[in-house]
């Protein structure tokens, strides 16, 4: 049902962004997908943002001689009107090394940045976009201009912005062919310069998050969150990013009401908005948990994030969680060890509606898949649509992200939250320090 499901919001509704009128209605229908599926309790969790709509962007590089146009989209959070002519810097990876070498250039200047990491020095970890734009205007830059990696002449958007606030200076991102093309003008050595201009909107908006529950039979104060996000770009449809996984959660839950048997412990679905925006439904949820006392409940949280045919899962928890989940990913390969590897993995990651449960010491869990090349190369982008997406991946979340759900419902005890430090050990030791001070999230001093 899920798959059918997503069909069905993808040729009626669209995309999903928070905010927009097809948000509102993804919403609604979630909600009604929740009820008409049997689940007791179904409720809203409302919250206000900052929502950004894109206008117009335009990009032009010129040498002196005449302008080239460029295609080019504006990332999310980017000023309301700007129009900046800087000359053209490049800033590689857009890592804090790359400027560094670049120096009192980069004040003023247009930054060409790679999204992802090109030709990097081993060992080198990537930054998200928005952590390495707020890099880049600390030292002065006037205009961001991020390369895509995917082939195709392919746009990417997302957020620019670290906390969802609108930043002061354009940002926009443009193909990898023609940041190719502008690279090697510059290496020729040609002084390019950039203009970049763009009118976008933004206004105070009410959003929710949908949740619904399955009440524990044994222990029912004890709660399993299984979360993912229903918002999407407006590019395209989100198909893949997040329709893949919001909508495997409603046809979970949809198949766990209909069970004949019932989980031990709650289990509580969200489909949270505003995840694309800056985690702002899963933050907001999550102060709201903290101030009630409510997070207390919540013994580990399950993220679907562009997941689809998980081959394990990946977990972080403090001591026992890594045990717990594999015995439970032996218990599942016991039983379908042809589509299921049972792997387990320890990595622990930012920028998805884990992390603010993770920093709140919650133990964090996601399905371990890989979906391709050909779908990595169009999240976020005019190409994320329902072709991406296999149905087969859908039904493997149901059931093997179900399957778990009932092994941690029926354990006798669960492993306990994250400690202060040991958090701050474990945070410390994936290396997530530095992007958590960038994005101003690092819990210490």
């Amino acid at each position: 049902m899920g798959y059918r499901w997503l069909s069905w919001s993808s040729a009626r509704i669209g995309h999903r962004l928070t905010g927009s009128p097809q948000g509102e209605q993804a919403q609604a229908a979630a909600d009604s997908l929740f009820r008409a599926s049997g689940l007791p309790v179904v409720k809203r969790f409302p919250f206000t943002a900052q929502a950004w709509s894109r206008g117009t962007v335009q990009l032009t590089v010129g040498d002196g001689n005449g302008f080239l146009h460029v295609q080019a989209v504006a990332l999310a959070n980017t000023p309301l009107e700007a129009s900046v002519e800087a000359p053209l810097i490049d800033a590689g990876n857009g890592l804090p090394t790359d400027l560094d070498s670049l120096g009192d250039r980069v004040k003023g200047a247009a930054l060409l940045v790679n999204i992802g990491l090109v030709a990097a020095s081993e060992g080198a970890r990537n930054l998200h976009r928005s952590e390495k734009a707020k890099l880049a205007m600390d030292r002065g830059a006037a205009a961001l201009i991020f390369v895509n990696q995917a082939e195709g002449h392919v746009l990417l958007t997302g957020t620019a912005s670290i906390d969802g606030a609108l930043i002061p200076v354009p940002a926009a991102c443009i193909a990898t062919e023609d940041g190719k093309t502008l690279r090697e003008r510059l290496r020729a050595g040609q002084a390019l310069t950039a203009r970049l201009g763009m009118r976008n909107t933004s206004a105070v908006v009410t959003a929710s998050n949908v949740i619904a529950e399955l009440p524990g039979t044994k222990k029912p104060e004890e709660v399993i969150v299984i979360g993912g996000h229903l918002d999407s770009w407006d590019l395209a449809t989100g198909a893949t990013d997040n329709g893949l996984g919001s909508f495997s959660i409603l046809d979970l839950a949809r198949a766990m009401a209909a069970m004949p048997f019932k989980p031990e412990r709650t289990i509580r679905f969200v489909l949270f908005m505003g995840e694309e925006q800056g985690l702002l439904g899963s933050r907001a949820l999550v102060e709201a948990y903290r101030a009630s006392g409510e997070l207390n409940r919540v013994k580990c949280m399950i993220n679907l994030d562009m997941s689809g045919h998980p081959q394990g899962f990946g977990v972080g928890g403090p001591d026992g969680w890594s045990e717990l989940l594999k015995r439970s990913c032996a218990s599942i390969t016991a039983i379908d060890s042809a589509a299921f590897a049972g792997r387990v993995s320890e990595e622990v990651w930012l920028h998805s509606d884990h992390q603010p449960f993770l920093l709140a010491g919650v133990p964090v869990i996601y399905p371990l898949s890989d979906l391709g090349k050909h779908v990595y190369g169009c999240y976020h982008s005019s190409c994320d649509d329902i072709h991406l997406v296999d149905p087969q991946a859908m039904v493997d979340n149901v059931r093997f992200v179900g399957a778990l759900a009932y092994l941690l419902a029926a354990e006798e005890s669960l492993p306990a939250h994250f400690t202060e430090e040991s958090l701050k050990q474990r945070l410390i030791g994936a290396g997530l320090e530095q992007p958590l001070r960038i994005g101003g999230d690092w819990p210490w001093p």
